[in-house]
Formats: structure tokens, sequence, C-alpha cells
């Protein structure tokens, strides 16, 4: 006879065929499960959630968790068989950074033996009900490693549990750790509340405006993400039968394109097709503010990403991997100068002629006789003679987003950062559409200033400010269609794909359209000097055509004396909701769907 345990029993008799659980499926498993059956039958996730809150109620009310001696018993042989002969190679070893590496390698190393630990607090860390396997690895072995208020790993490593109690010195370079949590928990609370108006205040006047703006671009993303989606060449609505028939038929994973928010060509808000359908099933009627049903579905997860790292313990690993949680969404978002981990990034097209080390650490690399810096904490990627365009990663790390608009346009910056936040959602086991970030990349990304000294022919002043689409419409007006492989040397003159107007067709982004199989692009000659404008998303609604909807922000004194210098007004029937709060407008259907 099989075993089994009650639990199992308990969800099987609730969940659906085909979304039954086995006895190791961790909560992250049945959360993909509740999200897969939310798309596929939207009526029946409805009743099924309903009833697995209500099996969740009446085991939390009428039973509890016991945890005995015996679950957390410290494995000291096990243990002890990683941590000797690891804390015997990092006393011969001066090298900070080597040393550092081995402290890593050994904390991952009993992290992988903690999974082995007999007691039952290791079953309910694995499937996520309680804890994690961090903390137990600290109680039943050692913390190993910890990581300083920077996230760097300290060069001291911890050979006690937490269970025997720490030396004085292991305890001293524990309380870096132990302070930094300690301020985390005073605003743990603070921070989420603040990005989520953040967040509406970006995204509130992107509204479904019209049915279709007759775009054949679209983004390019796996077909398993593109449900509820319409193909961007031939309008097909992409619906789970239509993901099941196309990846039964190619072993490889299918990609294709989708039509988006981030490559609508709507004057204003979003079409009905680029948006897709809601969570419904429904196209979403015109009217409806989906702009601000990203920044809740983005918002609400905040609070719980604070509280994850406030209860959490860290692993170096982790930290110097990816941005996480909490302070990695307002690292990609706020681009503070002080960028954990930061890639260095070449500033300008050309060829590697040297790589040297630097005598403070680190090293040097040459990009025609242009020096770059590589800090010690971070590994170069590139090599002599090869040759590189600006823009390019030189070492590991993380790319700051505003460098990587500067230097590959909006185009590049908005995919970086859907691709940035989506896995960071992700990491959190949090299956979150991609079309909320889209949007979010949309609007945080969305402005050029105006460089050339010929802008007063353009209809614009130099050093203006102008939104995107204002932009692109005045280079598509002047843009012609040419072969691909005549295109190397021009400039974007309209959308392709996520690269956006004005954007320098070099060698690889010929090479990668070429490969996406596009032959013809439209291209300008030339385009006017400007600058992509990436700002902290907290400063981007100050760049908001409309006064009135950049009063509804902050720094209300610079808007007021700004607007008055300049003679602006603010349109009452734009998609902007604050200046028809502020007016008394009714809401309702008006003028092209709007409000």
């Amino acid at each position: 006879m099989q075993k089994t345990t009650i639990g199992r029993l308990l969800l099987n008799d609730v969940l659906p065929a085909g979304y039954q659980i086995n006895d190791t499926t961790p909560k992250k498993a049945l959360n993909e499960k509740m999200v897969a059956l939310a798309k596929s039958d939207p009526k029946l996730y409805v009743d099924v959630i309903g009833k697995l809150k209500k099996v969740g109620d009446a085991v939390t009310t009428d039973s509890g968790i016991t945890v005995g001696l015996d679950d957390i018993e410290p494995d000291y042989v096990e243990r002890d068989s990683i941590l000797e002969p690891a804390l015997i190679q990092i006393k011969k070893t001066r090298d900070i950074n080597k040393r550092k590496a081995l402290i890593d390698a050994t904390q991952q190393q009993l992290l992988q033996s903690t999974r082995k630990h007999p007691g039952q607090m290791t079953t309910m860390a694995l499937s996520g009900a309680r804890g994690s396997l961090a903390q137990l690895m600290r109680t039943v072995g050692s913390s190993v490693a910890v990581v300083d208020d920077q996230g760097q790993t300290i060069p001291w490593m911890i050979s006690k549990s937490y269970a025997e109690g720490l030396k004085a010195p292991d305890a001293w370079v524990a309380m870096s750790e132990a302070r930094r949590n300690a301020v985390e928990t005073y605003t743990s609370v603070a921070a989420p509340g603040e990005m989520s108006k953040i967040l509406v205040n970006n995204m509130s006047d992107q509204l479904i405006t019209m049915p279709d703006c007759k775009t054949k671009n679209g983004v390019l993303i796996p077909i398993t993400e593109a449900q509820d989606r319409f193909d961007a060449q031939t309008g097909e609505l992409i619906t789970a039968a239509v993901i099941r028939n196309r990846t039964t038929r190619q072993e490889n994973p299918v990609i294709i394109k989708v039509r988006s928010p981030m490559t609508c060509e709507a004057p204003d808000g979003v079409c009905q097709k680029c948006y897709g359908l809601n969570t419904r099933g429904q196209v979403p009627t015109l009217g409806t503010n989906v702009g601000m049903m990203a920044a809740h579905a983005m918002g609400e997860p905040l609070t719980q990403m604070a509280l994850n790292a406030k209860h959490a313990t860290r692993t170096s690993q982790s930290q110097r991997a990816v941005l996480d949680g909490m302070a990695g969404f307002k690292q990609l978002t706020e681009i503070p100068q002080s960028f954990f981990n930061k890639a260095t990034l070449a500033t300008q097209a050309g060829n590697i002629e040297q790589i040297k080390k630097a005598p403070q650490g680190g090293h040097y690399v040459f990009v025609n006789k242009h020096e770059h810096y590589v800090p010690p904490n971070l590994d170069v990627r590139v090599k002599k003679d090869q040759i590189v365009e600006a823009g390019d990663v030189l070492s590991d790390g993380i790319a700051k987003p505003d460098e990587l608009v500067r230097y590959k346009g909006l185009g590049t910056g908005r995919q970086y950062l859907v691709d940035q936040l989506h896995g960071l959602y992700n990491r959190q086991g949090l299956d979150m559409d991609r079309r909320h970030f889209e949007i979010l990349a949309k609007t945080d990304l969305n402005y050029i200033r105006m460089l050339d000294k010929d802008s007063p022919s353009l209809g614009m002043i130099r050093g203006d400010v102008v939104d995107y689409n204002r932009f692109r419409r005045l280079l598509a007006q002047k843009s012609k269609v040419v072969p691909i492989d005549a295109a190397q040397g021009r400039f974007l003159g309209d959308n392709v794909l996520h690269h956006t107007a004005g954007t320098p067709l070099t060698a690889a982004l010929v090479k990668e359209l070429r490969q996406q199989g596009i032959t013809q692009v439209p291209t300008a000659p030339e385009v006017p000097q400007h600058e992509a404008v990436m700002k902290p998303m907290s400063r981007t609604p100050l760049l908001h055509p409309d006064l009135l909807g950049r009063l509804g922000h902050r720094n209300l004194k610079n808007t007021i004396l700004e607007g008055a210098a300049f003679g602006e007004m603010s349109n009452i029937h734009g998609t902007h909701p604050v200046p028809a709060f502020v007016f008394g407008e009714q809401f309702g259907q008006g003028p092209q769907g709007r409000y």
C-alpha cells in the first residue's frame, strides 16, 4: 500500500483532476497549479480556491504545529566534516576575495547538507510551510557566512550554530547583519506603502482608449506566457489550446511575437488588442484603467516582500547573484547612485585593447584606450581584442538601468526592466502577468530630451523633455523601409520589436533583427539630436506634460512655479484622472472612449 499524508488527502479532496499534488509538492508548485487553473477555468478556480481556504482555516483552528528537540537537533558530525577542511583552507588564504569565495562555497555546501536533516522542520522548510532552509541551517549547523550592510560577504567563517552559542569573535561579526535586520524592522511597513503610491502615480493615466492601434509590432516572449494575448503577425488570440497545439509540435521552446502595452501605438493609453484579455477572459472595455490595475497588482506583494526580508536569513550567494525582494525592486526603479553590484558597461564602441589589474584591486578594461574600472568583487566578462558596443556589459554584476538606457536607448531599457522585475517577482513565488511590468516600463521610460539646435523647427525647444510617442511620430513621417542588409549605420524610423525609434542600427542590432526573421526595417538617415531620459520612478511623474497631473504627485511648489513660468495647461478630458477630479468632471465614456 502506498503511504501518504493527511494533508495530501485533505487537499486532493478539493483539487480537481490534473491539479492534484504529491507528497513532495512545495507551496510554490501549488501556487503555480492554481494560477494555471485560474487561466484555464476562472469559474472553477473561484470555487476551488474558496474550498482550499476553508481547509486551511480548519487545520489551523483545530490543530497546531509541535516542534520537538529532535527536529532541531544539531548534526555535528555532518557539519564538522564540511566546516573543518574549509576552515583550514581559509586560514591559509590571505587573499580577501578568495577567502570570501571559500566561505560562500562552504555555506552553499552546508545548505545542501541541511536538506537531509531528519527532523520534521526540514520537511516544513522544504515545502515552504514554515521557515526556510537557511534558518534551519543556522540552528542545526552553522550560519558559516554573514553579509555586511552592503550585502557583501564578511571574510570570517562562523563555525558554531546558534544552538551551541557563538564565540565572541563570531558574535561580533554577526552583529552587522543583526543591526541591518533591526533597521529593516522599522522600515519594512513604510517603504511598500510609499512605493505603491508611486506606482499608482506613474501608471494612473494608462487607460484602454481605442479598439485597435493597428500596429503589427510586438514583443518576443515564450508562448507559455502568451495566453490571452494576440499574435502580432496573424492577429490570432493565443488560448490554452493554441499553446498546447504549438508546443506539442516543436521540441525547442516556442518564442512568439505578441501585441504588447509596451509597443502599443495608441496616441494615449493602450488599445484593446495590445492589452489582450483580462483576468475574466474578456476584452477590457474602453475606459478601463489597466495602469491602475497593474499598479495594485505589483504594489500588494511589496509588503510581503519586505516582511520576508525582515524575517529571512540571508545567504551570501543569493546576495551576490541577484536583486531580490523590496530592496531589489527599489534599486531597479529608483536607480540610486550607490547601486548594489553594479556591472561595468562600455561607454563607447570599440576594441578591447587591454585588460590589466588595478593596484587598488579589481581590473582596468581599455576600450579604444578609454579606461573602464571593474571593482574587486566582480569578474571581467570580456577578452582582449573583443569588439564591443556602447552599453555592452564588461563585467559580472547587475546593469544599472539608467546607464543601459543612456547607451542602448529606451527600447532596450524597457525590455531589461521588464525582465528584471518579472524575474524578481518569480523568485518570490509570484507568477505575475508580464503585461503589468510592460505598462510600468512604458510609463517609466517614456521621455526624450531634445538636444538639437534646430529643435524650434520641429516645434520644440532645445532642452525640452517630450513624450516618446511625439518623437516617434516625428520620425515615422520621414522614415523609409529598407532591406535589413542595407540598414546598418542608419537609425530606426519607428518601433521594431521592443526597440524604439531613433535607435542606431549597429551591427549587433542588425544581426539580432535578422535572426528574428525581419527582412525590412523602417529607417531614418538622420535623427534630431536627443537623449533618452530615465529618472528615479519617484520623480518620473514630474515629467508628465499635464500640469494638474504633476500636482497630484509631489514637489508642488516647483511644479506651480514652472507651470506659471511656461504658461502650462491641463487637459480635463485627457486620460489622467487627477484633472477630472480637480475640475469636478463626471467620469464616463467620452471622446474616443476616454473618461
